[in-house]
């Protein structure tokens, strides 16, 4: 690897020699890309994959199905609870089951027509007791059974009365409460049920898939990586005596080998550490060899029409820097 990369340096040194002038000059390069990868936060099964390497994607598009089982489940369950919670906060909101009250309901006829039989007691044996025919012990304890006969109907008429009522506004809000926590865990189901779709955060290539469907690769691990036009750049090196003649923005013409024409871009790095060709003797003979890495991404229009690992001629514009 060092000894490859070394001849490369080597054959930049010889071609900004050979391409050497006073307004402009040219050096060797080559393109990278710098790749999307995307990964899953758990560890799940692929279901199923819908792209091909080397195909192209859009923002937004599925790219793969990760397992739902239980991500399905999880949404059920929360459904449910959902529907239980909203369930009781009606019943506080509106009173009793009707079931409940019909049954007090009932209690309050018999008691009120017990009542009303109690007062026509009441009602016989004032006229008896009146005539002297009825003790007066008697007379006392008609009147207590109608007495007791009322309060009976008066207490089941309060008690449906309270039935038919909501409940306190503590109950409701503390219920309310619940209902927002429900929903809320819902909403994370759900979204937890979208998130086994991996789709493509930019428009961009498919470089490569890592893993296919029945594969279950780890927490974090790269699946699928995408390329996007913006991101190819082209990578060259600037010897130290023309370092002066660059800077971040500076246009670069770019020539390839199946190019139909010449394209363009602006430089936007240039490394601050220095980089020496081989034989790395630190000498002011040795001064030319001084390199730094720079490096320019095509213009909108022009990326696509580069490949990584491309080599490539990067011709410094000297009049538009």
């Amino acid at each position: 690897m060092l000894i490859t990369r070394n001849l490369f340096l080597s054959a930049i040194i010889l071609g900004v020699a050979g391409c050497d002038s006073a307004d402009s000059f040219t050096l060797a390069g080559y393109t990278y890309g710098e790749f999307t990868y995307l990964s899953r936060p758990f560890t799940e099964k692929i279901e199923q994959l819908f792209v091909t390497k080397g195909e192209s994607v859009k923002k937004g598009q599925t790219l793969a199905q990760m397992e739902t089982f239980l991500a399905e489940n999880a949404l059920r369950i929360a459904e449910e609870s959902l529907q239980a919670e909203k369930a009781l906060l009606r019943n506080l909101q509106t009173g009793e089951r009707p079931e409940g009250i019909e049954v007090i309901e009932a209690q309050l006829e018999r008691a009120t027509a017990a009542a009303s039989l109690a007062q026509s007691q009441v009602d016989r044996k004032r006229r008896l007791h009146a005539e002297k025919m009825l003790s007066h012990a008697e007379w006392e304890a008609t009147k207590r059974e109608y007495a007791q006969k009322k309060a009976q109907v008066k207490e089941l008429q309060r008690q449906l009365a309270l039935k038919k009522l909501p409940a306190r506004q503590a109950e409701i809000k503390h219920q309310r409460s619940r209902v927002q926590s429900a929903m809320l865990q819902r909403d994370k189901a759900h979204w937890e049920l979208q998130q086994r779709r991996l789709t493509a955060p930019l428009d961009g290539l498919v470089h490569d898939i890592l893993y296919q469907p029945g594969e279950m690769p780890a927490a974090g691990r790269p699946i699928i990586s995408l390329l996007a036009p913006e991101n190819i750049k082209v990578r060259f090196y600037v010897p130290e005596k023309r370092l002066g003649e660059i800077r971040p923005g500076t246009r670069v013409n770019i020539v390839c080998d199946g190019c139909k024409r010449v394209l363009s871009g602006h430089i936007r790095y240039i490394s601050p550490q220095a980089e020496f060709s081989p034989p790395v003797i630190y000498s002011t003979r040795r001064r030319e060899k001084l390199l730094f890495m720079a490096e320019a991404a095509p213009v909108k229009e022009d990326a696509p029409l580069l490949k990584t690992g491309q080599p490539v001629n990067v011709g410094i514009v000297a009049d538009e820097r």
